[in-house]
Formats: C-alpha cells, structure tokens, sequence
C-alpha cells in the first residue's frame, strides 16, 4: 500500500470513529506503530488531525450551532438509547437540570414512569412533551430565546439558575475531547451550561459518538468537572480508557 493510500485509509477511519488510538490504527491497517506515528504526524501538519496521548481525533473547530430542526433526527436511534440510560439513574423524588437539546429531550421522553420529579429545563419545547404528567414537575427558566436551538439563554437565564440547585444535571455539547473537555459554538449557550453545572451535584455528560473529537468555539466544562459521561457504543475504546483513567464514569447505552 503506498503512504498517500495509507493516510487516507487512516484519515476515513478516525473519521468514522472521532478518534482511535495508535496500536489500534495499526491493528487496522496491519502496519506498525511507528508506520502509523509517522502518518499522524505529516496529517497534523497538514491540519488534517491533532495528536492525543496514545493516538489522534479530527481536527475540527465549530462556529457554527446547527438548527434544532436539522439536528433532531440525526443518531436518533443512539439519543434514544442515551436518554433511556440518563433516565434511569434519576431516582423518584429528585430534582434535575436537563439542558436543551435533541439528546436531553429523550430523557424526558424515558422520565414518564418517574415520581415526584422536578425537572428545571432552558428549552421552550420540552413543556409540549410532557403534556399531562402527575408525577413531574417542571420549571422553565426564563431568558432569552435562542430560536434556532429551542433554548432559553442569557443573563437572565443564568440569574434564574442561581435559585435553584438539583440533584444532577444532564448537559448536552456539540464536542468532546480529552484536551478541551465539553465545548458548544455559542458563547452565551456557555455560560448558562456552565451556570447549570454550578447548581448542581452531580454533572453527567450526553453525547452520541459523533461528538467526540470535535472542537468548538467555546469551552463549557473541564473533564475533571465531569462526574458521568454516557455515549454510544460507536465510542472508541482507547478513548473511553482515557476517559476513565482520569476518574470520568463511562457508560455505553446498549
């Protein structure tokens, strides 16, 4: 195979997974791992990646937050399996943060059989979901209307937020990596995550596969600040190792 035919083949494959590490990059192109190092580092020069401990992500930068529309429908079947297991570890009785998002609207779908739920929420949308449901309170946090993600925003949001304190909060990004942690294109979609994460106890992530190894304008968590990230099994593992190892609880929905 010559190196051009590799590096391609290497670059479809960290496409398709987000990222992958160096000896499994080997494993499946069955070359070395100094073959592969040295294909990792002529695609970060050419900006095409950026190199982790262990192995390599794509390297993309968003500026851009995609419409609620055009996001609701993407991976569903992963969400829905997402936001099942995110709904399952909310006990009855307890209050929760769900952030806004195609992701955090299928755990409000798996919530119905709880009790005695108090669910605080920024997106305008989630209200029409539940319709009539004893068992779930729900509070809308007041803000800005951001139309293009259904989601309340602002200062006033984030003033709203500090009355309030929930036993978790469930917080939706457009990227992940070990590097920069949970980021979002918009500035102010920052802030008022990050005013969630703050009333809260325990932080857990939602994201589907796709959204690890991306990078997007604004930083909203650390992965120190993360308790529990749950995902899909198109996780790399070498990612979910690295994740582990610096005390994040991984869950795959199966």
């Amino acid at each position: 195979m010559f190196p051009e035919e590799r590096r391609q083949k290497l670059f479809e494959a960290l496409k398709q997974h987000s990222s992958m590490s160096v000896s499994g990059l080997a494993k499946l192109l069955t070359v070395s791992e100094a073959t592969i190092r040295r294909d990792l580092n002529e695609l970060q020069e050419l900006g095409m990646i950026e190199r982790t401990h262990g192995g390599a992500l794509l390297a993309t930068l968003s500026k851009f937050e995609p419409a609620y529309v055009d996001k609701k429908d993407k991976f569903l079947e992963q969400k829905q399996k997402i936001g099942s297991v995110a709904a399952s570890l909310v006990k009855n009785g307890e209050t929760i943060i769900l952030d806004s998002g195609t992701t955090t609207l299928q755990v409000l779908k798996h919530l119905k059989d709880k009790q005695e739920i108090t669910v605080i929420t920024n997106a305008v949308n989630f209200a029409q979901e539940l319709e009539t449901n004893n068992g779930i309170e729900m509070v809308i946090i007041g803000g800005h209307v951001k139309f293009n993600t259904q989601a309340l925003v602002g200062p006033l949001t984030q003033q709203n937020l500090e009355n309030f304190h929930a036993d978790k909060v469930f917080i939706a990004a457009n990227g992940f990596t070990l590097e920069k942690g949970l980021t979002t294109p918009d500035l102010t979609e920052a802030f008022t995550k990050r005013a969630m994460i703050q009333g809260a106890s325990q932080v857990i992530a939602l994201l589907d596969h796709s959204k690890f190894g991306n990078i997007s304008l604004t930083a909203i968590a650390s992965p120190s600040e993360l308790d529990i990230l749950i995902t899909d099994s198109g996780l790399d593992q070498h990612m979910k190792k690295e994740m582990e190892n610096i005390g994040i609880q991984v869950i795959i929905a199966e």
